[in-house]
């Protein structure tokens, strides 16, 4: 299937290391979330997330990418807290709109003082990205090449993707992942949702509002299932 004008348009965005704009579906969560591609995040991209967005910023990881480094989902860690029996007791037990849950751990990289700030977080994820670069290659085994770079807990979260992408789940992991890859690029995407900064509304930005920023700042707006049809396409 040919790409749509503005599936070229967000291809060329990532290609160029520029940001696109997700929504998954008005039926689902009805969220926007904004994407940097991780391996040439930089500060001002952060920025741009943090003061644009506004939301939980994390890394949305292929799931080649969590094979690759053993890194789990978050529901699996929390199950085997054995020791801990809040961690146990506060397990994700429900399901939510959005289904399986894709939250893996935190992270920071162990060179930075912090790893709270634009420069050292924008670090982190760029470093990923690296990372994964070098050790692509590789089915699994790679744990301890991450654990030499990163230390868990930190400032980032990582959002893995499902095995079965898209047909499986088609949130904004999913989504994220997929365009990267039908970009050319790692299959690591920055996000962060887009939520209300003004007047007494404190949820996330409503559709209408999320397009109208996408469009004043020439950003690619894109629905989940225009994704979806497009990388089947490709299938």
């Amino acid at each position: 299937m040919p790409p749509s004008s503005i599936i070229r348009q967000a291809l060329e965005a990532l290609a160029s290391g520029k940001c696109v704009a997700i929504l998954d579906s008005e039926s689902r969560e009805g969220e926007t979330d904004l994407f940097f591609p991780a391996a040439t995040t930089t500060p001002g991209a952060l920025r741009t997330l943090r003061t644009q967005a506004g939301g939980e910023l994390y890394i949305a990881i292929g799931s080649e990418v969590a094979t690759t480094f053993g890194l789990p989902y978050m529901g699996q860690v929390l199950a085997m807290a054995h020791s801990h029996p809040v961690l146990q007791c506060s397990a994700k037990g429900t399901v939510m709109c959005q289904g399986s849950c894709s939250v893996g751990i935190s992270l920071d990289h162990r060179s930075l003082k912090t790893g709270a700030s634009d420069v050292e977080r924008s670090y982190t994820c760029r470093r990923l990205a690296g990372l994964w670069g070098e050790h692509s290659c590789a089915s699994n085994g790679n744990g301890e090449a991450f654990g030499r770079e990163f230390h868990a807990p930190g400032h980032i979260f990582l959002c893995v993707e499902n095995s079965l992408g898209l047909r499986a789940r088609q949130g904004h992991t999913e989504l994220s992942v997929a365009l990267a890859k039908a970009a050319g690029i790692s299959p690591l995407m920055v996000g962060c949702v887009m939520l209300c900064n003004e007047g007494d509304d404190f949820g996330a930005l409503p559709l209408q509002d999320a397009r109208f920023w996408a469009e004043k700042h020439q950003v690619p707006f894109l629905a989940g299932q225009e994704i979806f049809d497009f990388t089947n396409g490709l299938a």
